[in-house]
């Protein structure tokens, strides 16, 4: 199962986090200064649960930036080469394992795809298939650039939530990774035109 799903900014500088949406319950771990702490709220429980998140966001920044250095690609091409192909740039793809404790009470697997100026991340649980997830990310990305043109204007995620919203529903419903053929996915996409429709 997927816990979360972030999608931030990952050229050198500050990790903003766009839009992120988690699925089911993970405890923050509460680092107790003395044993009277009380039980945290569930403001803090939301904010802890932002600031591991942005961690992620954060860590998935660096490795991005070390590939990007080595490989010798730029921003700028990619963007280029959407524009004038229109066609979908070449992503980095990645995976981190995140400890136990570290941000998460217990261990993940982080799955991340980047291009531009845009990483879409993907904290699943340590068993999950990652191959699977890989998949779900691309079809995700791929309907997200048709419908919310996110890899040209990523600030059109924060103005287009619930055109996202539509898109993780058909494509990873409450955190489920599903497996689908091509006809599913045609199936999906027909339901996903009719619903941006209305």
């Amino acid at each position: 199962m997927v816990y979360a799903l972030i999608i931030h900014t990952i050229v050198p500088g500050t990790c903003r986090i766009m839009y992120s949406c988690t699925f089911g319950q993970e405890d923050v771990i509460k680092r107790a200064e003395t044993e009277e702490d009380k039980v945290p709220s569930g403001s803090d429980l939301r904010t802890g649960r932002k600031q591991n998140l942005y961690r992620v966001a954060q860590l998935v920044q660096s490795e991005y930036g070390f590939r990007r250095a080595v490989t010798g690609r730029t921003v700028e091409g990619d963007l280029q080469k959407l524009n004038t192909d229109d066609t979908l740039p070449e992503f980095e793809l990645g995976f981190i394992r995140l400890p136990s404790g570290e941000p998460f009470q217990n261990e993940k697997m982080v799955v991340w795809l980047g291009a531009v100026n845009c990483g879409f991340t993907l904290v699943c649980e340590k068993t999950e298939n990652r191959l699977l997830a890989e998949n779900v990310m691309k079809l995700l990305i791929r309907y997200l650039q048709e419908h919310v043109r996110i890899l040209n204007q990523p600030a059109e995620v924060m103005l287009k939530v619930d055109k996202v919203a539509m898109v993780l529903d058909k494509f990873l419903p409450g955190g489920q990774l599903l497996f689908m053929n091509h006809r599913l996915v045609r199936q999906y996409e027909k339901e996903l035109e009719t619903g941006m429709k209305s």
